[in-house]
């Protein structure tokens, strides 16, 4: 329970949680403050936090359909907590718009943050994408962009493609959330398996295509090596496919997703962490990927793209090794370097915690992030 000193605080995400979305729990876990309650259209799941959900009592999911269609705020239920918040921080820019519908009707401010695909895809894909929240997005967006206290973005390149898109400068605020660095953290001792790792959903703009074809390019070179890559989505046939064809099925493990506790084993035995990022053809690009800071934080090398805030936290050749978005034969050139020099990978993974643990701290970046409420409800 919060103590009497906690102002309430509506943490509003429209489908929670998704397992993509780690850092929405951990940033609520580590607010000192605020106390934190989830507002959502769907919940998945129990969560460790008080919630207030349309769906727990919802026939047929009729209620869940009009609060899409409408972002109409009148669809939660009546009850006394959401009287007592103090501010909504609504999370991605289409549910901001929900969570603006929400602080209007309770009379509070709101404030949003920006993390990637809603701030970079094109106007025009978003239109052709047939999602409602989408279109309540776009038709909504100056009134968001007047309405709102404060917008955070997820990194640097965010910041400046939220004021290429007209949002005010002066409302703009660059956080990261941050993560936990005495969670992750370096192993003792490494197994003896041998392999690169790679998190990232099995959609366009995470670079997976370029990843395996940059790791068959130097397979034979080191037979002890293997590729594992965990997550899902659209593109995973086409991926095994690509596997397939360019012979190293027997050397790449697809696992699928993954609880986070397995994956911050899998991260802290790694010897390479790699995620190849790059833009998407409908513009669609990172904010700042978690698990890049996550496995710095474990001392692994990072060998990444100069793509979006990514080099905001890989230092080129101090922290791992950045090259240009598509390019599997540079990338197969640090892989190999790395692979050859484990003494180096070493060294750059040591440079790489330190780095994190000064610059994305979850702790500190919460401090800031409560700064920033503190400078909206006054």
């Amino acid at each position: 329970m919060p103590s009497k000193h906690m102002k309430e605080i509506g943490m509003y995400r429209k489908v929670y949680p998704r397992i993509s979305e780690t850092f929405i729990t951990e940033q609520a876990h580590n607010l000192q403050r605020y106390h934190p309650i989830f507002i959502s259209c769907n919940l998945l799941q129990e969560i460790p936090f008080q919630k207030v959900a349309i769906n727990q009592n919802d026939f047929l999911g009729m209620k869940q359909a009009i609060h899409i269609l409408t972002a109409s705020p009148h669809l939660f239920p009546e009850v006394s907590v959401l009287k007592k918040l103090s501010l909504i921080h609504g999370h991605f820019g289409p549910d901001g718009i929900y969570a603006m519908r929400l602080a209007d009707k309770l009379n509070i401010p709101f404030v949003v943050t920006f993390y990637g695909y809603d701030i970079t895809v094109s106007r025009q894909d978003m239109w052709r994408s047939g999602n409602p929240s989408i279109y309540q997005f776009l038709l909504h967006e100056e009134e968001l962009k007047q309405k709102a206290s404060v917008f955070i973005a997820f990194s640097s390149f965010l910041h400046k493609k939220l004021i290429e898109k007209g949002y005010p400068v002066n409302k703009i605020i660059q956080q990261h959330s941050g993560i936990d660095t005495e969670k992750f953290t370096p192993a003792t001792e490494k197994p003896n398996e041998r392999y690169i790792f790679c998190v990232g959903r099995h959609t366009q703009k995470k670079g997976i295509d370029t990843l395996l074809k940059a790791f068959a390019r130097i397979a034979r070179k080191h037979p002890d090596v293997s590729l594992i890559q965990v997550g899902t989505g659209s593109m995973t046939l086409e991926l095994q496919a690509l596997s397939t064809k360019l012979g190293i099925t027997d050397r790449v493990h697809f696992l699928g997703a993954q609880p986070y506790e397995v994956i911050q084993k899998l991260m802290r035995d790694a010897e390479i962490f790699s995620l190849p990022s790059q833009t998407s053809s409908n513009g669609d690009s990172e904010g700042l990927p978690l698990v890049i800071l996550e496995a710095a934080a474990c001392g692994i090398p990072i060998v990444s793209t100069w793509h979006s805030a990514i080099p905001d936290a890989v230092r080129d050749q101090e922290t791992g090794f950045l090259v240009a978005e598509k390019d599997d034969q540079s990338l197969a050139e640090k892989l190999d370097i790395l692979l050859g020099d484990r003494a180096l990978g070493k060294s750059l993974g040591k440079q790489g915690r330190e780095w994190i643990c000064e610059n994305f701290d979850i702790h500190k970046q919460t401090d800031k992030l409560e700064a920033i409420y503190d400078s909206v409800v006054g």
